[in-house]
């Protein structure tokens, strides 16, 4: 499995977010996630710019903890909402790999296990890693967007 390597702009996203402690993910909770999505999901979509979803991995200050936002892509200084988190992620170089929906865990698994210990760039953790799923997943592929750094 090889990635395709881009530079992305700058881009803000309007969505719901939750904090995950590592370890504690799973189909499950990011089922239930994204459940929450779907209840203001014409709100967010009023404010979207396209119609792509992105679930965006920000890192924190705590170690091991990371903020998951389900969300869709907005204008830059667009207010979130009540219940809605608006947040910006940086842009630069970018390994994406495609996989189906189903198979996002073990892709990441690969990802973190396999391709990045042997890749030629690293993994850039100050940065945030994203899915971008097409309007219609899960015909199409999910694209998993991994922050790296030469």
């Amino acid at each position: 499995m090889t990635p395709q390597m881009t530079t992305s702009g700058t881009f803000a996203i309007l969505g719901v977010a939750c904090r995950i402690r590592r370890g504690s993910e799973s189909p499950e909770l990011f089922g239930r996630i994204w459940k929450t999505f779907e209840t203001r999901r014409r709100e967010i979509e009023s404010a979207a710019t396209q119609k792509v979803y992105f679930g965006v991995s920000f890192p924190t200050d705590d170690e091991g903890v990371t903020e998951y936002l389900a969300g869709m892509v907005v204008a830059a200084g667009t207010p979130p909402p009540e219940g809605l988190e608006a947040r910006t992620v940086p842009g630069g170089e970018y390994a994406v790999f495609e996989c189906p929906v189903d198979a996002i865990g073990a892709t990441y698994q690969y990802i973190f296990s396999v391709w990045l210990p042997s890749a030629s760039v690293r993994f850039d953790a100050g940065r945030a890693p994203f899915e971008e799923y097409p309007d219609n997943t899960p015909e199409q592929p999910v694209r998993l967007h991994i922050p790296v750094r030469q």
